[in-house]
């Protein structure tokens, strides 16, 4: 094994390295955003009052042939 053959391990090895946490950084990062998202969404708590929703209510809309 030639001193030339460990280099290329060793500077491949460190690119996967550093390729490897930016991608775990990246994916870190949009998880905290979806998560920041759904917070935001849950904490809402707002209900949508439709006025059609109390007429249809005993209705059934599918139509039968």
């Amino acid at each position: 094994m030639k001193p030339q053959d460990t280099v290329y391990f060793g500077a491949t090895l460190f690119l996967a390295l550093v390729a490897l946490i930016k991608w775990k950084r990246r994916r870190d990062l949009a998880a905290e955003r979806v998560n920041r998202g759904l917070r935001g969404y849950v904490a809402a708590e707002v209900t949508v009052d439709h006025p059609k929703a109390e007429e249809t209510q005993g209705e059934n809309l599918i139509p039968i042939p």
